[in-house]
């Protein structure tokens, strides 16, 4: 067949591919069957007349498998949802997590009226509710203020990636951060550590890699700019580049480690604790635990705290602590301290957050504060019946406890069905349900749900059995807000930038039902939040009544 002859045939394809699959696709900004996807060439003039048939039938049969649009969808402009693939979710991910070096990313048109406006004020707590507080008039005005987020554990690396024939990682990242601002989503939470060892944050105690540094500056800068706060977690508690047992190896104080660390781990991989003789698992976690009582891992804790809310972004020119696009703090993603093994695990963990709440919120008395933790009740607790299973009782943690400390501004939970093994909906709502009561009537603090997510392969009904999780958290919000009770906020897990290869069992596309659920969530609470009243700061008995629970 002659050059000519295949692209006769090829626009002929493309046509009969239109009809079939629905032409009102490049209406509403969704690719097209010419547009490049991850592992396909933008211009497809480069290809052999054999590459360029090849590459349409591989794309006719991609958009089969593509999940049919809602049938009530309506034509829109264009929607930058299309931009963005999802990653394998962290920590619950496998090993094949990695970047390709020659991936393409279309570019779309951008609408600037859609965005939500730029970050300009702090979020506080008061008497229970999140508020954003203005002076504009020379009264300090508190506006309440609700969470409707989504986690990306890779945002803080995407920056700093180059790829071949494709936007860098800069642009990618803004893009998602304007498809999230035109969705009505107003919080992202990041891990502000090393999650790559090829892109280290810190490299060695006090050692710090500027790259590492400016791409959690470009992450803030951007999202200032699309009315999206972050919330930022200094250290995580399950992998070793960037974890409690990296810390723990660098310190000058620990003991010197006996078992080598894998080398998955030192890639950024997860123990598979499965595969551990009793001893070996034995010896890894009261070597974690070492973490909450070794002084030098704290000094090199707290010398990174003291570096980032110091830090002058490089790109808008603010000290981090000064800038009111960060929400808040995470002390630490999952907090783990066993003590079915380790001795008063449960007092080092709490000791712990006293201290380190106490000593972020010396650096920083801007920022809110939290522990960053799934809410699990301790051995004893009235509620540890409410738990998930019989092991959670034993990880150190202790809902209430842990959310007591004055420096700890509002609680958090997190909720794993798959992980859990607890699918059924009825445990979702009284886990969500029984904290917020304690959060209310015990601590007086803001509830929010920090993490929960689905995995699509866990059974048969895949998205749909996905969606009914998010259905019911976000009818548990609504109903919470609504009403002026104590659960005030969900993230969900997770959304990643389309620069990451393959996608992971937890995510949620911007074309699949879920994003589209979420999007009718944000629109909800907008229409909430649009009701509360703003009042005077200085005048807390208003506020009571403004806000009394119904």
């Amino acid at each position: 067949m002659t050059r000519s002859g295949a692209w006769v045939l090829a626009l002929v394809v493309v046509q009969a591919i239109a009809c079939g699959v629905g032409g009102q696709e490049d209406l509403s900004g969704r690719p097209t069957d010419l547009e490049a996807t991850e592992t396909s060439p933008n211009d497809l003039s480069m290809l052999s007349d054999e590459e360029l048939m090849a590459e349409l039938e591989r794309r006719k049969a991609e958009l089969g498998r593509r999940e049919p649009p809602p049938t009530n969808a309506t034509t829109r402009g264009p929607d930058l949802a299309a931009l963005d693939e999802i990653a394998i979710p962290y920590p619950r991910n496998d090993s094949n997590y990695y970047l390709s070096a020659n991936e393409t990313v279309p570019s779309y048109p951008i609408d600037n009226s859609a965005f939500q406006a730029p970050v300009k004020d702090f979020v506080r707590v008061f008497d229970g509710e999140f508020v954003v507080v203005s002076n504009t008039s020379g009264v300090a005005m508190c506006k309440p203020f609700f969470l409707t987020g989504w986690n990306s554990w890779d945002v803080t690396r995407v920056p700093r990636i180059q790829s071949y024939r494709s936007m860098n990682g800069q642009r990618a990242l803004t893009q998602q951060l304007q498809t999230a601002s035109q969705s009505g989503l107003n919080v992202l939470r990041a891990w502000a550590h090393t999650i790559d060892p090829s892109y280290p944050v810190m490299k060695a105690p006090g050692e710090y890699d500027e790259e590492g540094l400016k791409a959690i500056d470009y992450l803030l800068s951007e999202a200032s700019k699309y009315g999206i706060r972050v919330v930022l977690s200094f250290v995580d508690n399950w992998k070793y580049p960037g974890g409690v047992d990296q810390m723990l190896d660098w310190s000058a104080t620990a003991p010197e480690r006996e078992i080598p660390v894998p080398g998955s781990l030192l890639e950024g991989g997860d123990y598979n604790q499965r595969s551990l003789s009793a001893d070996v698992k034995n010896y890894i976690v009261r070597r974690h635990s070492l973490f909450y009582t070794d002084e030098g891992a704290r000094d090199i804790y707290r010398d990174y705290v003291r570096t980032l809310v110091n830090r002058k972004n490089a790109y808008n020119g603010r000290v981090y602590k000064e800038d009111p696009t960060i929400l808040a703090w995470n002390l630490i993603n999952e907090p783990r301290c066993e003590s079915w093994l380790v001795e008063d695990c449960e007092e080092k963990l709490q000791a712990w957050i006293e201290s380190e709440s106490a000593y972020v919120k010396e650096q920083d008395p801007n920022h809110l504060v939290t522990v960053g933790e799934e809410g699990f009740w301790s051995s004893g607790s009235p509620n540890e019946y409410a738990n998930p299973t019989s092991w959670a009782k034993d990880m150190g943690q202790d809902f209430k406890l842990n959310h007591m400390p004055k420096d700890i501004d509002f609680a958090t939970i997190h909720i794993w069905p798959d992980t859990w093994k607890r699918p059924e909906e009825s445990f979702q709502r009284s886990w969500i349900l029984t904290h917020m009561r304690e959060a209310e009537e015990e601590l007086g603090k803001p509830l929010v749900l920090e993490e929960f997510g689905k995995s699509i392969e866990s059974y048969e009904d895949g998205i749909e059995a996905r969606n009914q999780v998010y259905r019911s958290a976000h009818e548990l919000v609504e109903e919470s807000v609504r009403n002026n009770r104590g659960l005030k906020g969900s993230i969900f897990w997770n959304w990643e930038s389309n620069l990451l290869r393959k996608p992971g069992t937890y995510e949620v596309d911007t074309e699949d039902t879920t994003f589209a659920l979420i999007k009718e969530h944000t629109g909800r609470m907008k229409e909430i939040q649009a009701k509360k009243q703003a009042f005077d700061c200085e005048d807390a008995a208003a506020a009571r009544v403004l806000y009394a629970p119904k």
